[in-house]
């Protein structure tokens, strides 16, 4: 399960990186809104950002 997640994080950066750019290079907010929304769906599923820190 955590493997598929860490998949799933990393498609979800690598669609919100290409609409980043897609959205910056013809000036349309709707990819770049889209491109933020993935950026923070893959944030939350990597998880790892969320888990407490060891001490």
């Amino acid at each position: 399960m955590n493997q598929n997640k860490r998949k799933t994080s990393s498609a979800f950066l690598i669609l919100g990186m290409a609409f980043l750019v897609i959205g910056l290079s013809t000036d349309n907010t709707a990819f770049t809104w889209a491109a933020l929304a993935f950026i923070v769906i893959s944030l939350v599923l990597g998880g790892r950002w969320m888990r407490p820190r060891k001490r």
